[in-house]
């Protein structure tokens, strides 16, 4: 129900960042990384002989490769309408031996959970394969692995030779060739645990300018009403249109945080169980994890209102999202200043950088799987036709990309490759709607030409300026962890997709390219 918390039961269990990670080659660098790192932390921590450590780290791998066998794939919990499965605590007793009742009144005692609270369930399926694997596993084992879960969430916090074993792993997991510096790792503590805090500091230091939010309102405006104008692409579907209207006529803009999150009173209410020891790292992180959960409990008795939109505001790598609980598109203040951000760039400048990111999130509010949300913040029904209908209509789309996809030979884990093409359509549409809305911002101005510029247009000067959104280098490990969890195209490969798959892109700065590559049915 909008404006209502529920508690969300999902998979996890998993030291690894997905389930892929486990069914590589016995021979697998990250694997063997992976289980040195255990090894190393349990021989700091407990003085364990080598070889014992070892055996330990091989055992808790295996457990873990025994999760992820039942764990569904990253590609299936995009899906709101298949993980939305509300179940009451009395129904999961009846069907699992995990003491859920007595787990969840033991996190939340002030939250009144009874038997006949309603918890969402995002796969029964896997539900029941986990009860299956604790009943079947002896003490020693689920001992071993319960301690090492609790370890790996406080190993960040602890000391060198801790942090140095996380260090190697992260090596070879991302190809980092070393750890940020002691105080990075701080201040990102800090806008863990403290991100509404900060926000509102750099927010009384430096505000945002009412131009600066008169702009964006203007390039969000101008995306949308691209985006309405090209609804006519379901129009031979009723059903699926008249939805997809209603929620762009309703889709709201928030820049920032909400404007109650930023008065003293609520900053006051919301920090007051949080308690920082100066002096004590480790003993400050233990109570902000539990101020974290203090706070989950009082949004579920709705004891403090929090929307969704404000953890998208206040992520540490900002972006533009689109938050489908709240039907709004949230713009973090930090993508608002310089040298990213000035209300007196260029248009083609602004619609080039931060545009792309609006209009993405504006077309994920009407493309799978943020288009199973309906416009009053509701998930439809897995009966309702619109469901299958919102899937089919990208399906030619995807077909067509994962093809293009595969013709440049890329190393694509399998299975990911229709996923990374969901993702790759949302952002070639959105550099087209773009470009075309800065054409239409553009229709009752003064045509200028930009100093030592003169040769380029505006069109021209946007795509130079995405362009340069795409120029990031970064290892091939994290452009595969990228692919695997977040189903994103290298950065080279996402600009070489755009140049091949969005005609106005080489056609703006006078280059012929290959038009047999280019899919058709391109939002």
């Amino acid at each position: 129900m909008p404006g209502h918390n529920s508690i969300v039961l999902s998979p996890s269990g998993l030291g690894l960042p997905d389930k892929e990670y486990y069914f590589r080659d016995e021979d697998d660098r990250v694997q063997m990384a992976y289980k040195e790192y255990i090894r190393d932390v349990i021989i700091h921590l407990s003085s364990t002989a080598r070889n014992e450590a070892t055996k330990f780290g091989t055992d808790m791998f295996s457990y873990e490769k025994r999760i992820a066998e039942v764990t569904p794939n990253t590609i299936d919990l995009q899906n709101p309408v298949a993980m939305y499965n509300s179940v009451s605590i009395s129904e999961l007793k009846e069907t699992t031996l995990i003491p859920f009742y007595d787990l969840l009144q033991a996190m939340y005692p002030e939250s009144n959970i009874t038997e006949n609270t309603e918890v969402i369930v995002t796969s029964l399926e896997y539900l029941g394969h986990i009860a299956q694997i604790i009943s079947t596993t002896d003490r020693k084992t689920m001992n071993g692995y319960l301690i090492w879960t609790l370890v790996r969430r406080y190993i960040p916090y602890l000391s060198n030779k801790y942090t140095s074993a996380m260090d190697t792993f992260n090596s070879e997991l991302f190809g980092i060739e070393k750890p940020l510096p002691r105080w990075e790792i701080c201040a990102g503590i800090v806008r863990k645990f403290m991100g509404l805090a900060t926000n509102n500091f750099l927010e009384k230091d430096n505000p945002i300018p009412g131009e600066a939010i008169s702009v964006v309102n203007n390039t969000f405006n101008s995306i949308a009403t691209v985006v309405r104008n090209r609804l006519g692409k379901f129009e031979n579907n009723a059903l699926l249109y008249r939805h997809l209207k209603l929620k762009l006529a309703t889709l709201r803009l928030q820049v920032g945080v909400p404007e109650n999150a930023k008065k003293e009173p609520f900053l006051k209410s919301y920090f007051s169980s949080l308690r920082i020891i100066k002096t004590n790292l480790f003993e400050s992180v233990k109570n902000a994890i539990s101020f974290n959960r203090k706070l989950e409990e009082k949004k579920l008795t709705n004891l403090v209102h929090e929307e969704p939109m404000m953890s998208y505001a206040l992520e540490n790598v900002p972006k533009v999202t689109y938050s489908p609980s709240d039907h709004t598109v949230v713009i973090p203040r930090n993508l608002l200043t310089d040298p990213v951000f000035h209300y007196n760039y260029p248009s083609s400048i602004l619609y080039g950088r931060l545009g792309v990111e609006i209009a993405e999130a504006v077309i994920s509010s009407i493309l799978p799987y943020d288009s199973l949300w309906t416009s009053d913040r509701k998930i439809l029904s897995p009966y309702h036709k619109t469901v299958d209908d919102s899937i089919n209509s990208v399906h030619s789309a995807l077909k067509c990309l994962s093809d293009y996809a595969s013709n440049l030979n890329l190393v694509l884990p399998y299975g990911k490759a229709n996923e990374t093409s969901l993702r790759n359509l949302k952002h070639l549409s959105a550099v087209s709607v773009t470009n075309e809305a800065l054409k239409l911002s553009l229709e009752n101005t003064d045509h200028l030409h930009q100093p030592s510029l003169e040769m380029y247009e505006d069109s021209a000067l946007f795509f130079l300026a995405y362009s340069q959104t795409k120029c990031s280098e970064s290892t091939v490990q994290h452009q595969l962890y990228e692919n695997i969890i977040h189903f994103q195209l290298p950065q080279k490969v996402s600009l070489l997709s755009t140049w091949a798959q969005v005609p106005e892109f080489s056609e703006s700065l006078e280059c012929n390219r290959n038009r047999k590559l280019q899919c058709s049915d391109i939002f």
